[in-house]
């Protein structure tokens, strides 16, 4: 399955929220907002902590950016089909701007005609 330029940029604009969620740094706005578990929100944050210092902003690659192959070959947003039907996205995250080591996983499915987000995990 092919993943349309409207979904990626439905994908991106979902990914760019939850990564502005990151950026609080804030456990009880990732349960509210997104729906995560109190464990696993304590867990993002512990994840974040090691990637990165508190002062630094963390954000996504720009719409404009995102999917434009890097110095590896691979875009700073990834997204692709699954075979299970889902979007499946590994997005680099930015630290003021600048590409760090940490890539948000995450997976989205359609419902009721729109995106929803599933956090996977963080890794390098």
């Amino acid at each position: 399955m092919e993943v349309t330029d409207s979904e990626r940029r439905e994908a991106h604009a979902l990914a760019a929220a939850f990564a502005a969620t990151l950026d609080q740094r804030d456990p009880v706005a990732l349960q509210r907002d997104w729906a995560i578990p109190a464990a696993v929100a304590g867990e993002i944050a512990d994840m974040l902590d090691s990637y990165f210092t508190a002062h630094q902003a963390l954000s996504l690659a720009p719409l404009a950016q995102a999917f434009v192959p890097g110095k590896s070959g691979r875009p700073a947003v990834d997204v692709y089909a699954t075979s299970g039907g889902t979007l499946g996205l590994e997005c680099q995250l930015l630290a003021d701007g600048k590409p760090g080591e940490a890539i948000l996983h995450l997976e989205m499915a359609g419902h009721d005609g729109a995106l929803q987000l599933h956090y996977k995990y963080i890794g390098s």
